[in-house]
């Protein structure tokens, strides 16, 4: 996988983020987060500093633009760090050489692992965001509904641009 496309890849998803799903009015407390979607679409083989480059690269960019004060790149980069545990967990152990992320598995082990990691990352960016648990029930709240509909975008894309449904 050629950096040059991943640049774009990223660069899209980035775009669609800002330009389609941030501020959209779908409900008060939720908020989708597609540019999740590039960390699944990784392939296994990406490299620790690699993850943690982009991790770091796209939660700076994130923060930059919702002025997060750094819970973007906190929450991405918890992500990275746990996403090849919850990866081995729950679909087996990959090659370091394996040039397929988790957009090539079936829907429902892509939606089992994709819910694991989209729920942590937005547990620790609303809690980073609430600057901790002041109000637990909106906290709750936060989380469950954009983790929903960032779930539902995900399977949406993944419908879309995964290899296994491909004509």
């Amino acid at each position: 996988m050629s950096i040059v496309k991943n640049t774009v890849w990223l660069a899209l998803v980035l775009l669609v983020q800002w330009g389609l799903l941030q501020d959209l009015p779908l409900t008060v407390y939720g908020n989708p987060y597609l540019y999740l979607w590039f960390f699944l679409w990784l392939p296994f083989g990406v490299t620790r500093i690699g993850l943690y480059a982009i991790a770091f690269g796209v939660g700076s960019v994130m923060d930059a633009f919702e002025q997060s004060g750094g819970a973007h790149t906190l929450a991405c980069l918890t992500l990275v760090t746990v996403k090849p545990w919850v990866e081995n967990a729950l679909i087996g152990y990959r090659k370091s050489d394996d040039n397929e992320g988790v957009s090539h598995l079936a829907l429902a082990p892509y939606l089992t692992t994709s819910a694991v990691l989209v729920l942590l990352h937005h547990m620790v960016l609303f809690t980073a965001e609430n600057y901790g648990f002041g109000n637990p029930r909106l906290l709750f709240v936060r989380i469950l509904i954009s983790s929903l509909i960032t779930l539902i975008l995900l399977a949406i894309t993944h419908a879309l641009f995964s290899k296994k449904y491909a004509a």
